[in-house]
């Protein structure tokens, strides 16, 4: 499986060389690429026909050139590793590899637990098992999401009842 990686920088970008230095180098970071990603660094110039509202811009794309994830700002190696996971998640759900998506998200939730995507995880984990007709799986996962992370929209997106609105 080869997906596509496109990130979009500018030279004289602070975060764009820290991406560049900290996160597209990480050893972790370059063996999860070159198993499974496509990768495709684009430099910009800086002025009025800018590409982006800020650099550097990650592109997350399946084969076909759909938008898989998007992210702009640098992205440190740790986060880095959960948004190529989630993309891929996202990849295998739209293929119907529901079981695949699962070890995956299941697996990225475990060793991952400080990222701050872990409530979108849980949320496709969530997916992943309703689309699996495992719906007892579906409750467990989207609980934890609202007892652990009821702040997020992620937990949001999964209550039961909702408060009136005033």
């Amino acid at each position: 499986m080869a997906l596509r990686l496109e990130i979009y920088s500018l030279q004289s970008c602070s975060g764009c060389d820290l991406m560049r230095r900290k996160t597209l180098s990480h050893p972790d970071i370059l063996g999860e690429i070159q198993s499974k990603w496509d990768l495709y660094e684009r430099e910009e110039a800086l002025g009025k026909d800018q590409r982006f509202l800020w650099y550097p811009t990650t592109y997350a794309r399946d084969l076909s050139g759909e938008i898989l994830r998007m992210e702009e700002g640098f992205i440190p190696a740790y986060e880095f590793m959960v948004f190529l996971r989630l993309a891929e998640a996202q990849y295998l759900l739209r293929r119907h590899e529901y079981g695949a998506s699962w070890t995956l998200l299941e697996e990225t939730r475990k060793n991952y637990s400080l990222s701050g995507l872990i409530p979108e995880c849980l949320y496709y984990l969530g997916v992943a098992s309703h689309l699996n007709q495992d719906p007892r799986a579906t409750a467990k996962v989207w609980r934890m999401l609202r007892e652990h992370y009821g702040d997020s929209v992620w937990a949001h997106k999964v209550m039961l009842q909702w408060p009136p609105l005033s």
